[in-house]
């Protein structure tokens, strides 16, 4: 089976990407393992709605109109912050499930690892290198990398999203932010620019994948 055809049956075999344990309370991802489906990504959107006709039946039960505001922001923020760490989680488990399988090698797989006690929060890890996404706030996603063993170098310079060289250091984070539009809607943002989580994910597997190199 070539390249593209082991692309092409990626969404079956994305468990690849998941497998073994982690320290440190990671436990092994298997709920985002699957793709998100349109259906899924409209019931996930639905909270609102449904929250709406609950509101209309209590009107009906009790006789009192309730005038209350549209929508709560904050709760709003929580939910939202939730689907797109889901959403990363997602994307990474698919791009990690291609690059296993395109490399064939048991050695220097990409693993996936849910952290426990958290709302979302997860990790990508290999070679000892460990890519962590947290939810710091509602509005507000740290990426940051980490070195396991203080002998671990990183093999030269990566990329920052706006293309320009920078060396890596350990404890760097990024911070993706979560800003408010019109009529509430939520936009993610990267230093006060628009993101697109497949981008995003490419870029940082990219520099992941180059700095985890052994």
């Amino acid at each position: 089976m070539d390249g593209m055809e082991i692309l092409g049956h990626r969404q079956g075999a994305q468990a690849g990407a998941t497998s073994g344990t982690s320290q440190s309370g990671a436990q092994p991802s298997h709920s985002g393992a699957q793709p998100m489906t349109q259906s899924g990504l409209r019931n996930d959107r639905l909270g609102w709605i449904k929250e709406l006709v609950r509101a209309e039946q209590r009107m009906e039960e009790s006789g009192v109109i309730e005038f209350g505001p549209a929508f709560d922001p904050a709760q709003i923020l929580v939910a939202e912050s939730v689907a797109f760490m889901n959403e990363l989680k997602t994307v990474f488990v698919d791009s990690a499930s291609a690059f296993n399988q395109l490399k064939g090698s048991s050695l220097g797989r990409v693993k996936i690892y849910g952290i426990a006690n958290t709302h979302a929060d997860f990790m990508l890890f290999r070679n000892g290198f460990k890519l962590i996404f947290s939810l710091k706030e509602p509005g507000a996603v740290s990426v940051r990398f980490h070195y396991v063993g203080a002998g671990f170098q990183p093999a030269g310079a990566s990329m920052a999203p706006g293309g320009a060289a920078v060396a890596s250091h350990v404890g760097e984070e990024d911070l993706l932010i979560a800003r408010w539009g019109a009529f509430g809607d939520l936009n993610w943002t990267y230093q006060e620019q628009a993101i697109k989580t497949d981008y995003l994910a490419r870029y940082y597997l990219t520099r992941f994948v180059r700095e985890s190199a052994k």
